[in-house]
């Protein structure tokens, strides 16, 4: 099967993020661009993988071929996600928002699992560097729900649902889980105009539709739960 990948480096082609948006959900990043390319192989089996062990009947992808459709050399790019893809200009249908929503269910119970299987106090940092997974799971709650409000407009109870999550400690999975009922029933809300609103924002800013606010969701989300899930073996 045949994957086109859009790629976000800085000057000199280090550190490469790759974007696959046929697929939504996977992304990664490399140190290299050649690097890179050699892991989006192994990031599309992953998240192939995973829509399978869900249930998700998806086709068989072997072999995988890649294609680079667009690489962006700008700092500005780098990591932040702020390119604006083809798909990103497409109208949302229903369904796929349907589908969409049911693989952000399935990526927050891995999210979850693993977060509840770190060796480590929650608010504890790895030996190894970075953020506390209580940091991150308050991270992945208020991207999402900025992506969202980013798109669609101011969310009620926003503050108050993130405070909780902060404020909760070691045992954060009713806030966290209050958070997506929240943000689900807004999304299952969306209008017909909703779903087909496009918004170019000018030069260097990403465009406002729902296919990329749910694109992000799932591609933001799904990095923190295989960072989550790489430091079980740590």
């Amino acid at each position: 099967m045949r994957f086109e990948l859009y790629l976000e480096s800085g000057p000199q082609h280090r550190r490469t993020w790759v974007y696959v948006p046929s697929l939504p959900g996977c992304s990664t990043m490399g140190p290299t661009t050649e690097a890179a390319l050699d892991l989006a192989v192994i990031a599309i089996r992953a998240r192939l993988d995973f829509l399978r062990r869900h249930g998700e009947a998806m086709p068989d992808a072997e072999p995988i071929e890649v294609v680079v459709a667009e690489h962006v050399i700008e700092r500005k790019f780098l990591g932040f996600a702020q390119g604006t893809y083809p798909s990103d200009r497409e109208v949302l249908p229903r369904e796929e928002v349907v589908s969409d929503l049911r693989w952000a269910a399935w990526s927050r119970e891995e999210l979850i699992a693993a977060a509840r299987a770190q060796p480590r106090p929650l608010a504890g940092k790895p030996a190894t560097g970075g953020r506390s997974a209580t940091a991150i799971l308050s991270h992945v709650a208020e991207s999402e729900w900025s992506y969202v409000a980013g798109t669609v407009g101011s969310l009620t109870g926003g503050n108050s649902i993130m405070a909780a999550i902060a404020q909760a400690g070691e045992e954060p999975w009713a806030a966290l889980a209050a958070e997506r009922e929240a943000l689900v029933a807004r999304l299952e809300a969306l209008t017909a105009a909703e779903l087909t609103k496009i918004v170019d924002r000018g030069e260097g800013k990403p465009v406002r539709s729902a296919r990329r606010m749910f694109r992000r969701l799932l591609e933001h989300e799904w990095e923190h739960v295989l960072e989550l899930q790489a430091r079980l073996g740590d």
